[in-house]
């Protein structure tokens, strides 16, 4: 089984217990406005362009370089017209679907991606998507099984989204576990009941974003379905799953007292057949992607240097192990 996937990263300490390998798929059903991982959200390869690195050697010029770059209207090294409409036809209109070709445009392949990023010396390119079998993944993050078994970590799939692309995702599962390897999947709940089903057999611990309980500000400020998220929390809870809630603090979205009180309320409301008290981990915004969105050509939303109120965020904390919940501020 073939999917797609942006990366794979070792020795995260962050995403699940011990020492963890995380693999990055590709596409995302949500657009969320502060989302860390940018590059993710589209369901094929994309270009990084940064013109900072850029040494004007003019190596993405060259005939084999395919055409995806250029030189714009002030003679500066640019990504072309043509890379962009390429990259939309191999990319996503949002939840998977293909996007459409701006008018006028014939949409074509993203053929050359890779070979144009080898072609830079400076790496000033990067090209987030690569497709990646099973195969491949298990045998790259196989390479740290002795972290694993001496640290009790394992593997985490994050994205994107892992559920969205579900096949691939289960005969990851499944060959992990064969090996002895612990799992995690990191994913923002916003698919359909069956693919959540299709892999709750594997038992892995669940990392799962919980952003807001207010419909009408979930989906303005993610483009989702709440109710989608709200349905498939409750399925986890009732099914006994290891649920570790992730909430994203993120100013003028869910930053205030009523919001956080809300998801908190939800998190501590929801069943647990296996007793315990239910983990959140609180996540501070931060704008460290900033420069991803602009070598993805896009707007960064968020003025530089907004933060996130850190006494009322420790005041929040309290408030909700005061409800039950075993919070950490930071993950």
């Amino acid at each position: 089984m073939n999917g797609m996937i942006f990366d794979i990263q070792r020795f995260s300490t962050h995403d699940g217990a011990g020492i963890r390998t995380v693999v990055f798929f590709k596409g995302c059903p949500l657009r969320c406005a502060w989302c860390e991982n940018p590059e993710s959200q589209e369901a094929g390869p994309e270009l990084l362009f940064d013109p900072k690195h850029c040494i004007d050697c003019a190596s993405c010029l060259r005939p084999e370089a395919g055409g995806f770059m250029h030189r714009n209207a002030e003679g500066r090294i640019a990504p072309a017209r043509r890379a962009q409409r390429a990259l939309g036809a191999a990319g996503s209109a949002g939840g998977g679907r293909p996007a459409e070709p701006a008018a006028g445009l014939t949409a074509e392949p993203a053929t050359g991606l890779p070979a144009l990023a080898e072609l830079c010396p400076s790496l000033a390119i990067r090209i987030a998507g690569r497709e990646a079998s099973a195969e491949e993944i298990i045998a790259e993050v196989m390479k740290d099984e002795a972290f694993f078994r001496k640290s009790g970590g394992g593997v985490t799939f994050s994205g994107g989204e892992p559920l969205a692309q579900g096949a691939l995702l289960r005969e990851l599962l499944g060959a992990f576990a064969e090996r002895g390897v612990d799992c995690a999947v990191e994913s923002c709940l916003a698919v359909g009941r069956g693919a959540l089903e299709s892999v709750l057999p594997f038992k892995p611990t669940w990392l799962v974003d919980l952003k807001h309980t207010d419909e009408h500000a979930f989906r303005e400020g993610t483009g989702g379905d709440l109710t989608l998220v709200m349905a498939n929390l409750k399925l986890l809870a009732e099914t006994g799953a290891n649920m570790v809630f992730r909430v994203p603090v993120i100013p003028g979205f869910n930053d205030d007292d009523a919001s956080m009180r809300g998801i908190m309320e939800f998190a501590a409301d929801l069943p647990r057949p296996s007793g315990g008290k239910p983990r959140m981990d609180l996540l501070p915004y931060h704008d460290l992607a900033a420069g991803k969105y602009a070598a993805l050509g896009r707007p960064y939303p968020y003025p530089r240097g907004l933060a996130v109120s850190t006494p009322r965020l420790r005041r929040q904390a309290e408030a909700g192990r005061a409800l039950g919940l075993d919070i950490t501020i930071g993950g």
